[in-house]
């Protein structure tokens, strides 16, 4: 140790400027302003075994060359990677990859135990500072799997989107816009593009998030490339896709909830079931707010794995089938803690116990239908056939019903899906996707005026595809006082064209007498392999197959921007979320 040197810097090494210091142990970067003050600070508000370390090496020579060499010994700074070497460019889009992947905050690296980690799997990595993570590592992965994303999009011809509004723990507004397409190799692809502020962060009226969205089609280049935009019921996002003139699509598991709360909350004609639903909503709010009653119910029914209450929450999808389905499943152990106990609700009786059992019945067909309908990638083709599926089950429980409250319920839920479900069958996107769906075709349809209706109209758009009709229409092919000498040459024009339609027409009666394909068959494989005198079906399918079911994908979206912008985190800057939760939900494209 050189003479009048401060023993802080057995734990610093200077930059080449000798301007930034930075620690041994943690990476971290301070400026010396010509004195050790903020740096011996960081001794002791991080590493204070260190600083104790430093005032009894004070004590002797010998003491101060000892501490120096285990300290060389365990950073083994002569054995660092350079910064510019493949291996630690390797790990360091690794550990980029990781904060995207696993949402972990920038400051891991940071954490002892995260950097003893680091330390003992390669002792010659040299973790990067939080800064230098957040903007040189994930900035770098982010615009690589942006301009990734951007090529894909660039390749497709068609795609919708998915969108929803939410608010983060910091009461920050955000829109998140999600897509689905299928890729050149036919593969169905779905991605976030952004999770943003609104353009004017107080405001959700429609024309703000019409700007908003415009802003992001025009940001990746697809704004022409928009079939359809699926979003939940709110007027202020279906106003939003009228100003953008694009065709909105309401979404299927939103409408099946509402069907649902209809029924259970506001047919007043029921008048046995709102009580028996505040009956179940008592009992699980006894158990949940008694630890003793809690643990007797974990006791009554002695299973290694017992069983906790569910409670209805009115926001969350089929909270109410959940709530019902827990307590027939645990109503023995139920029963014996609430007679046991004086200060208990009342337990169920016979009579109740049957309507709840037939009421869960018909509440699993809209929970297995919500289930199915909220799949990754589920195209609108099958919501035609499951809407038809539901309602024919409807009318089977119909009449097996014996109990008096279950069957007002059943027929209030086929009133609601005549209402809010049907009238997918009659929209355009629905109707040609069914029928350009080989498990399906016009079999799936409830009404065969539907399923002629989605032919003509299928006929229409391929009409419109092929190159020599969408050129200009039959009727003005043929020009008034032309060369009658070159008549002959704009006939043979009229007679192609006709000629293609005719070949449409074909093409689509060979398509719809085939069999149908079993239900397990890929139509995205089919329409692949299909032959070449099928390129205008081919191409209808393509824009229709990449509308999504529901919106649920951008929901999905909001849980994890939840983790990412939560109370823990709340200072995380909005373009930090919208990279964050790009990286975790397109790391596909890393």
């Amino acid at each position: 140790m050189i003479k009048g040197l401060s023993l802080v810097w057995k734990y610093f090494k200077k930059s080449t400027d000798k301007k930034l210091a930075t620690c041994l142990i943690c990476q971290k970067e301070y400026r010396t302003s010509g004195n050790t003050s903020n740096l011996r600070d960081h001794l002791k508000r991080m590493h204070p075994n260190m600083e104790n370390e430093n005032d009894r090496c004070s004590s002797g020579s010998s003491s101060i060359l000892s501490s120096m060499r285990s300290i060389d010994s365990h950073f083994k700074r002569g054995a660092e990677y350079d910064p510019t070497s493949s291996r630690k460019k390797e790990i360091d889009k690794a550990l980029a990859r990781l904060i995207g992947v696993d949402l972990q905050p920038f400051s891991i690296v940071n954490h002892e135990g995260f950097r003893s980690y680091t330390k003992i799997l390669d002792p010659r990595y040299v973790l990067p500072s939080k800064t230098t993570l957040k903007n040189v590592h994930i900035q770098n992965m982010y615009e690589q799997c942006r301009s990734k994303l951007r090529d894909l999009l660039s390749a497709v011809e068609y795609l919708a989107i998915t969108t929803d509004c939410w608010t983060s723990a910091a009461t920050e507004s955000y829109i998140t816009v999600t897509c689905q397409f299928i890729d050149p190799d036919f593969s169905m692809r779905t991605a976030v593009l952004s999770t943003m502020p609104l353009l004017e962060a107080t405001n959700h009226n429609a024309d703000n998030i019409a700007k908003s969205l415009h802003d992001i089609f025009i940001n990746y280049d697809i704004l022409d490339k928009v079939t359809y935009i699926v979003t939940d019921n709110a007027s202020n996002i279906t106003k939003a896709c009228e100003i953008l003139k694009k065709k909105n699509l309401p979404c299927l598991a939103h409408t099946l909830n509402l069907v649902v709360q209809n029924s259970l909350l506001q047919d007043k004609d029921n008048i046995h079931l709102a009580p028996l639903l505040q009956k179940c909503k008592t009992i699980v709010t006894f158990f949940k707010k008694s630890s003793n009653a809690t643990e007797l119910f974990k006791k009554a029914q002695n299973t290694e794995t017992p069983l906790k209450l569910i409670q209805e929450v009115a926001t969350r999808w089929n909270s109410s089938y959940m709530m019902i389905k827990r307590i027939l499943e645990t109503i023995d152990a139920i029963s014996s803690v609430l007679m046991a106990n004086r200060k208990a609700p009342e337990p169920f009786t016979e009579e109740e116990m049957v309507t709840l059992k037939q009421v869960e019945k018909i509440l699993s067909l809209f929970y297995t239908l919500t289930v199915r309908c909220s799949g990754n990638g589920l195209t609108i083709s099958l919501i035609i056939p499951l809407v038809n599926g539901l309602y024919r089950n409807l009318c089977e429980m119909e009449t097996k019903i014996d109990n008096v409250t279950a069957l007002r319920l059943c027929k209030s839920l086929k009133e609601g899906v005549v209402e809010r479900l049907f009238p997918y069958e009659k929209r355009t996107a629905t109707k040609i996707s069914t029928l350009l769906d080989p498990r399906f075709k016009k079999k799936a349809f409830i009404s065969i005026l539907n399923a002629n209706s989605a032919a003509m109209l299928l006929e229409s758009e391929m009409n419109c595809i092929a190159p020599s009709v969408s050129e200009r229409p039959i009727e003005n092919i043929s020009q008034p006082g032309g060369d009658p000498l070159f008549q002959f040459l704009e006939d043979a024009r009229n007679e192609e064209v006709t000629s293609r339609k005719v070949d449409n027409i074909i093409t689509k009666r060979q398509y719809l007498e085939r069999p149908n394909l079993i239900q397990s068959a890929n139509i995205l494989d089919f329409w692949k392999t299909s032959k070449d005198d099928f390129i205008p079906m081919k191409t209808v399918a393509l824009k229709y197959f990449c509308i999504p079911a529901t919106s649920t994908e951008s929901e999905r979206t909001f849980s994890k921007c939840g983790v990412v912008s939560s109370e823990r985190r709340n200072r995380l800057k909005p373009k930090n979320v919208d990279k964050i939760v790009f990286l975790n939900k397109n790391h596909w494209l890393s």
